[in-house]
């Protein structure tokens, strides 16, 4: 069954259209990785399914659920998580109250969630009492991370979890990407490190001009010329 499936969405701002028709599914258990040129709607795309934008045309639907027109704190309890690029935590709070914040709709004791989450990022155990704002990019990404996982959700959306981290760093985040899918986590992520993304997905979309281009499995796409010319460097 298809944990996200949008189809022909047209979403964007005030003053112009960004997405013009995109459709995307995410099976049960995948990692989808979308990929394409800045400007071809990728983090529309996911405001999008995350209720922050609205979607003009075309549907959303969350396995059996429509849920095209629902506002975010709806989807967080249905089981959508997202991190966004920029802002995605609070550098102001330590980690523990970074990762309270995500179970903030929760009435119960968070000490298993919190274990969970450090048991995926060891070490963050060990600065939990830290102020996120003191901590390294890769350090910030992984709080973020945690704190979308607080809630046990059933879909993981990430926009550029890699974004300006070091190359060592990067390959660390993949990894704990890899091992939050092996916990039943399905994992839609918009990436500009489009390689190395494409080698860990089940599928792949690409995005020029707010529409979709190409669609395949992740190893497709990466041995696609085409693709590799276009948008892969060569």
């Amino acid at each position: 069954m298809s944990r996200l499936t949008a189809s022909g969405l047209v979403s964007g701002y005030e003053d112009m259209m960004i997405l013009h028709g995109v459709s995307v599914i995410v099976e049960d258990g995948e990692i989808v990785t979308i990929i394409g040129p800045n400007g071809a709607g990728k983090s529309t795309l996911m405001k999008t399914l995350f209720g922050l934008l609205p979607a003009i045309e075309g549907s959303i639907r969350f396995g059996d659920l429509d849920t095209t027109a629902l506002p975010p704190d709806r989807l967080v309890r249905l089981g959508f998580a997202y991190v966004p690029q920029v802002a995605n935590v609070f550098p102001s709070l330590t980690v523990r109250e970074n990762l309270e914040l995500g179970g903030f709709v929760l009435r119960e004791n968070l000490s298993r969630r919190f274990d969970r989450v450090f048991d995926l990022f060891p070490a963050l155990r060990t600065r939990k009492r830290t102020r996120v704002g003191n901590m390294s990019g890769g350090e910030r990404q992984m709080v973020a991370m945690g704190r979308a996982l607080m809630l046990d959700p059933r879909l993981l959306m990430l926009d550029e979890p890699t974004a300006a981290l070091a190359p060592n760093l990067a390959a660390e985040i993949f990894e704990q990407i890899m091992a939050i899918n092996e916990r039943g986590i399905s994992v839609l992520i918009v990436e500009q490190n489009a390689k190395e993304s494409l080698r860990l997905s089940d599928r792949g979309y690409v995005l020029a001009g707010g529409c979709n281009r190409f669609d395949g499995a992740g190893m497709e796409l990466l041995e696609n010329e085409d693709i590799g010319k276009l948008y892969l460097g060569g």
